[in-house]
Parts: structure tokens; sequence; C-alpha cells
């Protein structure tokens, strides 16, 4: 009982986090969460982080933006939010996902979440009468939503791995349909490139760890099928969504502006932030489209924020976390196995995403760094400890 309480604040952050409007509910619980980690560290001390060393290079390239910031006040609490709070719940995760029974926990959390965001997302979009995505729904827009939706599927995988045997893969496989019927009512294109890409790389990993037992001649054929699929998906999206044609499109006509813009400021661009570009050059807000107030690219926003530096930042991040994945999905033990096959998809899932916009901020950035530390912090934990990874390589 003492473990589940210490736990629970986390539970329930993971739960509340897809929820428009929870701010301060999270960061409550995300603060209680990090006492419990306290007590943690005064007995086996501070976790080991993966990644540390690419982390403090981004943490350093949004700080010394701050010397060439338009709005120095702005890029600061951009830093606190996109960088201090996606921090502490990574920290909070590493320390907190110590066995499979609080994986199993977390896991839950994250499920009865999806859930209830799925039965509000349906109840908005089938019965509002409107001919798109309701935008103004209790499980928000249509971008972050599909974008939430990236983050989770990986996470269904690993689920079908460590929850109780008795009914999961019916409960995971009816999860993931749900999703798919969702990504259908959300109609964004960007989705079903990026899920292309997880389904094709997952099924690659799946097979080549051991888990799915296929010829190579039916993998490339499931393969070039769900690359079908999504293709037909995308272009349904684009008749429904009556989307503007490349010719016009803000986030081509404006990347020769933009890459300008980045190459007069490389060293520290002008403050951390995706506002960087409105706030700085607001001559590159389109008139024909008010609403694109950045680039729509992650690592472009990443650019005029942080200059040429920022951008390799956020690259090395990212490839940090595929290797230390990539290792993990080589483990004997197979739940670690599928945690490492998870997270690489997990960030796979994230970089295609943000290729058309830049949604690695607040609620998903958190629940991307929740995802990742659940994962590394498993991994991590059961290794240390003989006894629980034999069990794991049972399972």
């Amino acid at each position: 009982m003492k473990q589940r309480l210490q736990l629970l604040p986390l539970a329930v952050f993971l739960f509340i986090l897809p929820f428009p409007g929870t701010v301060t509910l999270r960061l409550l619980a995300l603060g209680l969460a990090l006492i419990a980690c306290a007590w943690r560290w005064r007995q086996d001390g501070f976790p080991h982080v993966p990644a540390r060393n690419a982390l403090l290079f981004w943490g350093a390239c949004a700080l010394v933006s701050l010397a060439g910031a338009i709005d120095p006040a702005y890029s600061l609490s951009e830093i606190k939010n996109e960088l201090g709070y996606p921090m502490a719940a990574l920290i909070a995760f590493l320390t907190l996902t110590r066995s499979r029974d609080d994986a199993i926990f977390f896991l839950a959390a994250l499920i009865l979440g999806n859930l209830a965001l799925s039965a509000f997302a349906l109840r908005d979009n089938l019965f509002s009468g409107l001919p798109q995505w309701n935008e103004g729904g209790v499980a928000g827009g249509s971008g972050t939503y599909a974008t939430y939706q990236l983050a989770i599927l990986p996470v269904l995988m690993w689920a079908a791995c460590v929850l109780p045997q008795r009914g999961r893969l019916a409960l995971i496989s009816a999860l993931g349909l749900l999703q798919l019927l969702l990504a259908l009512l959300v109609g964004q294109r960007a989705f079903w490139l990026a899920a292309a890409l997880q389904g094709v790389f997952g099924l690659y990993l799946l097979r080549a760890r051991g888990f799915v037992a296929i010829s190579a001649q039916r993998m490339r054929a499931l393969g070039a099928a769900a690359v079908i699929l999504s293709l037909v998906a995308m272009v349904g999206a684009t008749v429904t969504r009556d989307a503007v044609s490349v010719s016009r499109d803000p986030r081509i006509t404006s990347l020769p502006a933009v890459t300008g813009r980045i190459l007069e400021h490389p060293l520290i661009g002008k403050g951390f932030g995706r506002q960087a570009m409105s706030k700085a050059y607001p001559d590159l807000v389109s008139k024909e489209f008010p609403q694109f107030t950045h680039p729509h690219n992650l690592f472009l926003n990443y650019g005029l924020a942080m200059g040429i530096p920022g951008m390799l930042a956020i690259v090395l991040v990212f490839f940090a976390l595929l290797r230390k994945f990539s290792q993990m999905s080589r483990a004997e033990d197979r739940i670690i196995a599928m945690a490492g096959i998870c997270g690489i998809l997990l960030v796979l899932g994230v970089i295609a995403r943000n290729l058309t916009n830049d949604f690695f901020q607040r609620d998903l950035a958190l629940l991307f760094w929740s995802i990742a530390g659940m994962l590394l912090g498993y991994a991590q934990h059961v290794r240390d400890a003989p006894g629980a990874a034999s069990g794991g390589a049972r399972a």
C-alpha cells in the first residue's frame, strides 16, 4: 500500500495529462511525485539519466539563447515549461518505475485516461454535426490529438507484453482499433505518415528481435500494405479537410526566408520558444494564413530560437535516446526488449510528426518524456535486480 501511495501522484498525472485545461492539477501531481522521489533518492541515490550529456547540451543551448532573446521573459518561461517540467517528469518516472507491478500501475492509468479521452472524442465528433473534427471539444484540437495517438500506440505494444496475460491481447487489440477509428475522424495527414513509419519499423524490429516469426517476403508485403493504406487515408484526409495546395502552403513557401533568418543569427538565435518567429520576425507571419506564427517544423523552430547549436542539440537528444532504446531492444529479458522497441517507435513517431508542425511542447512533451522515463526506468531497475529480470524474461 505504501508503494502504491508513492506511485499514485504519477498515475493521476498520466491520467489527466491528455486533457486540456488540467495544468494546475498535473503540476500539483508532478510536485507530489517529486516528493516521493526525494524519499527514494535518500535510500537509493539519484537515478542514472540516459542521454544525460545530450540533455545538458540542450539545456545549455536554451539558456545561452537568452543572450539574444527578443523577449527574455517569454523565453525563460518557455525554458521552464518545455525543459524544466519535462525533465522533472523524466526523472520522476526513472525513479519510480522500479518493477513490473509499477509499470502495470502506470500503464493502467494511461489506458484509463485514453479510454476516457476517446469517449469524449467520440461524443464530440460523432454527434456534433460538424463535417470535420471538433477543434473545441474536450479531447482538444486535431493536431494535438493525432500527436497524442502517436505516443500512445507504442505504449499499447508494450502493454501487450507487460499486462497480465488474461484478456490482454483482446484489450490491446480493441484499443489499437479504437485509435485508428479516431484517427480517421481526426483527419490529420501527418498522422498517417508517422503511423506508417512506426508500423514498418515496428514490424521489422519485432521480426529482428524474435517477437514474431514471419518470412521476409510476408514482412515486405505487410509493410507495403501499411504504406498503401496510410497513403489512401492521407488522400481521404486531404479531400475532407480541403487542404491547402503545396504551392500555397506557408510551410513550403516560407522555407527560404526562415532558413535565411536562421543564418542571420546562427549561434544563439532569438530566444527559446515556439513563438520566436512571430516575436522576432513578424514579417514572416503569413497574412493569408495568420495561424502560421511558427515554421511548423520542430527543427526550424529550434534554429530560429537557438541557432544551429539548438538544432544540433535536439538532434543529439533524439539520437541518444534511439541508441539507448536500440541497446534495450537487444536485451534477453523480453519485457525490456519490447520496451526498447516501443521506445524507438515513440521517438520515430515524434520526429516524423513534428516535421510538418511543432507539437513537442506542453502536455505532449510531458507525455513523451513520461513514457520515455517509464521505459528507461523499468529497464534500468530490472537490469540492476537479477531476480526481477529473470521474472520478466519468463513473462
